[in-house]
């Protein structure tokens, strides 16, 4: 079936829109959207009617409906003000007015029977020609399949019913971000970070209708990742601007540093000591787990680098206090939840998915929980069953609620069974900054501006600017745009793929395909033909690949197995792999010079990252930042004298610059807010200009009691 209207083709068997010939890419749940709203054209449909329609079984925020149907106008070239498509009836819904053809010839609108919803029960439309045969045929295949249905539904075992969910509350009502929730012990109020003053800080909020917040910390110290003690005396947080983690009565009062170093801190259960890792930012390849007293004596390492290979980030000690479960990284992004005695001793991996994050044990420690990603990017919130003696699992892992706009940031669980979560929304787009001769620098500007990341540009030679695309319910994708914005072209659409790098020629891009996985290898698209082939390296291992200037090689960093970062380095005919570098902490991140002579890389040293450069055959590394916080660099100056690189100074992030030459510093934006970042700022061949990622966040805090789960040695 394909609808018209206008000059717009929707076409619903290949879910494709085309609008004047030309394709118009929108995501699924946007289709859907429109979809339901040409079917029941010429009545209003009301906002609970598409939600419960599009998202059936998900739990979604009100503003996901708002964010698709503003995707839809400026997809169709409609506008909210002066309607053509889809008219707003404020507070209520919406109704599609265009007048509609469809590939059978038919015209006007179908009405049918009046939905309840409809304020205007007079309004009537033409309705659809019906043939008898095919309605006589519809019929007896519907009948067939319901007989076959019967069938072997009796044939299949019985499946138990899925308790149902009650519906998630909302806390915060502000604007901003509102993130990083802690319940308190008895459920009855929240901890959480809002950005509400230009700075990171505490507040506390009763869960009673009607309560009031009360601001924990006003220091400006950007003090995140609250964490309230089992006795709920205390509120534990890091600092990112005066760093550690610190201790803040729960009523209010003088925070007091614990650790000179260190975040992601969590309680023991009798509030005696925490868990924490030490860095506070720096490459997560490389976090470890320690413990310290309430009082800051008493430090003592609970994991090692490289038991697991990783970043060890995010820990929660169970109410019996006989395990720390914690997150585990690839040097990336999160991988695995993992488990530790909480006296030491071997880790053991108790699951696997996406962005796997914020592990919480369930009120009796029969259950584990945690926030991630499936492969589509959508938001999960998971379960496993656990064993509260041994902690080890039993069955696999399990959905408990699907999210599919927006991710989970923070995770709380308490004893009573109350869970309080943050659902945090992004702005990621490629901006630009323009560079004059005598060395003026433009206010940032968007270059894009859609509601999926965008995110790691890469300019050709001729100025054609390739990205990775990430969006909720897609793969991730590779796509191209000129300088300007303008004639975006989908390089890779069948992801998933990433990192792209244009040759040296701009008729090919070099990009990676099977993130992470038994299948990663690195492929070469052809432009003019878009047929893909393999570029001949393969290994789950190969991180942030750049190609060399001459297309011949690349380099790459790999998390060893004894948890180290390294940079490698790899010719595409065939050879084999060289090692750069050999350092016992981390290098990582490689940028080719211009001339293909060094390399850029990242070095991390305790919590600071700073930039260094190395030859491409390997040796010493020549430091050229030295400065506290991160460096983290992603290109060149055309002319070799100057890496430009994000930077992140008190939480906050800005494009900076160094010189190879002087070791001179500049900073390039002047961005304010704690809430996002900037990444992989891009130079472009002429040097007359900067394209970087930049990601802004808001986020609100909800609460659930989330079902009890069954205990796994009763079932069959």
């Amino acid at each position: 079936m394909t609808y018209e209207f206008d000059d717009i083709r929707v076409n619903l068997e290949q879910m494709l829109i085309t609008r004047s010939g030309a394709r118009v890419d929108v995501e699924p749940k946007a289709f859907d959207v429109l979809r339901h709203l040409v079917e029941h054209r010429a009545r209003l449909v009301t906002k609970d009617e598409l939600l419960d329609t599009v998202w059936r079984g998900t739990f979604v925020t009100p503003n996901v409906l708002t964010r698709a149907v503003a995707q839809l106008r400026k997809a169709l070239g409609d506008d909210a003000h002066h309607a053509r498509y889809i008219e707003t009836v404020s507070r209520r819904g919406y109704r599609f007015i265009a007048p509609v053809t469809t590939d059978g010839g038919q015209t006007g609108v179908r009405t049918g029977v009046r939905h309840p919803s409809d304020p205007n029960p007079g309004q009537t439309g033409v309705r659809h020609p019906s043939d008898p045969m095919r309605r006589l045929q519809l019929i007896m295949v519907m009948l067939v399949i319901g007989l076959a249905g019967f069938a072997l539904a009796r044939r299949l075992p019985a499946r138990p019913a899925v308790t149902p969910l009650p519906a998630p509350e909302r806390v915060t009502i502000r604007s901003g971000n509102n993130t990083s929730p802690t319940l308190s012990p008895d459920g009855r109020a929240v901890a959480f970070v809002s950005d509400r003053t230009g700075s990171l800080e505490i507040y506390v909020l009763g869960l009673a209708r009607g309560s009031q917040d009360v601001a924990i910390t006003n220091d400006g110290g950007q003090n995140m990742q609250p964490g309230w003690s089992p006795d709920g005396r205390w509120i534990a947080f890091h600092s990112r601007t005066r760093g550690g983690v610190w201790i803040v009565p729960s009523t209010g009062g003088t925070p007091r540093q614990i650790v000179e170093r260190g975040s992601d801190a969590a309680w023991s259960p009798d509030s005696q000591r925490l868990v924490y890792t030490p860095d506070e930012g720096g490459t997560a390849g490389q976090q470890v787990l320690w413990t310290v007293g309430r009082d800051g004596a008493g430090r003592r390492p609970l994991t090692e680098i490289g038991h697991p290979a990783g970043g060890h980030n995010h820990p929660t000690w169970s109410r019996n206090g006989r395990f720390v479960a914690f997150a585990v990284s690839n040097g990336i992004e999160n991988q695995a939840i993992w488990i530790v005695d909480a006296t030491g001793g071997p880790p053991r991996q108790l699951a696997s998915t996406n962005a796997a994050s914020h592990p919480q044990f369930g009120p009796d420690d029969r259950a584990l929980f945690w926030t991630g990603n499936v492969a589509t990017f959508n938001g999960r919130l998971f379960r496993i069953a656990l064993d509260p003696s041994s902690g080890t699992t039993s069955g696999e892992a399990e959905i408990v609620m699907p999210f599919d706009n927006g991710t989970f940031k923070g995770l709380s669980v308490v004893p009573n069974g109350d869970v309080a979560f943050a659902i945090e929304t992004t702005d990621a787009n490629l901006w630009r900054i323009d560079l004059t001769a005598d060395g003026a620098v433009s206010a940032p500007v968007r270059l894009t501006d859609d509601v999926v990341r965008n995110g790691r540009p890469d300019y050709s030679h001729d100025g054609r600017i390739a990205f990775f695309q990430i969006g909720p319910g897609r793969p991730i994708a590779v796509w191209a745009i000129d300088e300007n914005g303008a004639n975006r072209t989908a390089l890779v659409p069948d992801g998933p793929a990433g990192g792209p790098n244009w040759s040296s020629d701009g008729s090919r891009v070099l990009f990676m395909r099977g993130m992470d996985g038994q299948d990663a290898a690195l492929w070469w698209m052809d432009v003019a033909s878009r047929r893909a082939t393999p570029a001949g390296i393969t290994g789950r291992d190969i991180r942030s690949a750049r190609l060399s200037p001459d297309s011949h090689e690349v380099a790459f960093h790999v998390l060893e197995p004894n948890g180290t970062m390294n940079v490698w380095t790899q010719s595409l005919d065939g050879g084999s792999r060289r090692r750069v570098t050999n350092d016992r902490e981390a290098i990582s991140y490689p940028v080719w010079s211009p001339d293909g002579r060094w390399l850029a890389v990242e070095v991390k040293r305790g919590e600071r990252t700073n930039i260094g450069v190395v030859a491409r055959g390997g040796g010493p590394i020549e430091m050229i930042t030295e400065e506290a916080g991160q460096h983290w660099p992603h290109s060149w100056s055309p002319d070799g004298e100057h890496i430009v690189y994000a930077a992140e100074r008190g939480a906050v992030w800005n494009i900076w610059q160094v010189s190879r030459r002087t070791r001179a510093t500049r900073q390039l934006t002047h961005f304010t807010s704690s809430s996002g970042y900037v990444r992989y700022p891009s130079w472009s061949p002429r040097g007359n200009r900067i394209v970087f990622e930049r990601e802004t966040r808001t986020a609100t805090v909800w609460t659930i009691k989330l079902p009890a789960i069954s205990d796994p040695r009763r079932s069959r």
